[in-house]
């Protein structure tokens, strides 16, 4: 094997814990299907303005220790310029650290963030995820889409692109069939595994956890109403997770609220899941039996508090592969149609309702649902 590897969108502290789980169990992915050697390390363009800031110069290089195994990964600064050649003129400086690391690349592994290959957010976002893809396809290095949802696209043009990456693509991997009968249309192979985040493992830490507690995840996305081409679409959702809390509160059953996606020192806008929960939290007349968990926690750390949950409701899609992945029933509150796929790929049925554009009378519909699948445990 060639030395480096690309793994598009690693990043193990993405404000969106879910994302970062994709970046731990990527790892251990590559590593089980012995795409990886213990030698090989994870390559990172980072492309910077200003070569003046000490932050932007060289090289950082960071070790991550997945089960025992510690894996290398170089972000290596380049000058924006560099970027801006390549993208217009189609050209690669052969003297820089970008035009002589590019060349020892055995593969580009697409995370895409578990489900970024779509336009369901904008345009914009798809294109974003795109740039080491585009740049392996300009090199002929060869490309593995890492397990994740495909589609859907809203835009033809956004398909487009898509279907000439995944007929580029050496491997595709999907976590759900709902791409499937396109792949098959364009007579592409592909396999049907586990989600990434099934890969990274628990990590247990010093916290306390009430005995059989129900976890909610409260999504900022949702809550604020405002986050991108969904905006709008989630007025009912407050009432709804109010519904809920409620409903076991009067249960005298502990609550946990568990953020997903959140930035600790500075709140994500529109899309926060601690900054809602707080709200939610800090509305509530009767707090007694909720606990808030108010932390700035690692991927790991949060999958093992959901871990020890009797019972999880999530709006998070990572969130309840979370639940999913280490046995805990849950009930996911869903913006697309990636949750159904998602959750029936893994044999859960009938556990799942779409809360965009509903009224009060389909939010307590809603709580009935989740109510039987809760009391079934028993």
């Amino acid at each position: 094997m060639k030395p480096y590897i690309i793994i598009s969108g690693l990043n193990f502290r993405d404000n969106n814990r879910g994302t970062a789980a994709l970046s731990y169990g990527s790892l251990s992915f590559l590593n089980e299907r012995e795409l990886l050697s213990k030698e090989t390390k994870i390559l990172n363009f980072r492309f910077v303005k200003n070569l003046f800031k000490s932050k932007n110069r060289g090289t950082n290089i960071q070790k991550i220790d997945i089960a025992g195994v510690k894996w290398e990964c170089l972000t290596v600064n380049v000058f924006f310029v560099e970027a801006l050649l390549f993208k217009y003129l189609h050209v690669c400086l052969p003297f820089t650290n970008l035009g002589r690391m590019i060349k020892q690349v055995e593969y580009v592994a697409a995370i895409n963030g578990g489900d970024g290959f779509s336009d369901i957010y904008n345009t914009t976002s798809f294109l974003n995820r795109l740039p080491d893809i585009n740049l392996a396809m300009k090199f002929n290095i060869p490309v593995i889409i890492l397990p994740q949802t495909l589609g859907p696209f809203r835009e033809s043009k956004n398909k487009v692109i898509a279907d000439r990456i995944l007929c580029y693509a050496s491997q595709i991997f999907v976590r759900d069939d709902k791409y499937a009968s396109d792949l098959e249309a364009m007579g592409l192979k592909y396999e049907q595994t586990r989600d990434l985040s099934y890969y990274m493992k628990p990590e247990p830490f010093n916290i306390e956890i009430k005995a059989n507690a129900i976890g909610i995840n409260i999504s900022g996305l949702a809550y604020s109403n405002k986050f991108r081409t969904l905006s709008g679409q989630f007025s009912t959702y407050p009432y709804l997770i109010n519904k809920l809390i409620v409903y076991f509160q009067q249960k005298n059953i502990a609550i946990y609220l568990i953020p997903h996606s959140y930035n600790y020192q500075k709140v994500e806008v529109a899309n926060d899941d601690l900054e809602a929960a707080r709200d939610v939290y800090s509305k509530l007349h009767d707090k007694s039996n909720i606990i808030l968990i108010d932390q700035d926690l690692i991927s790991p750390q949060i999958k093992f508090i959901i871990s020890q949950m009797k019972f999880f409701i999530g709006t998070r899609m990572h969130a309840n592969f979370a639940a999913m992945y280490t046995g805990v029933p849950l009930f996911g509150l869903a913006y697309s149609y990636k949750f159904q796929g998602a959750f029936e790929a893994n044999g859960i049925y009938d556990s799942t309702a779409m809360i965009n554009d509903i009224g009060e009378k389909e939010a307590d519909a809603i709580v009935e649902r989740i109510v039987t699948k809760y009391k079934s445990l028993d």
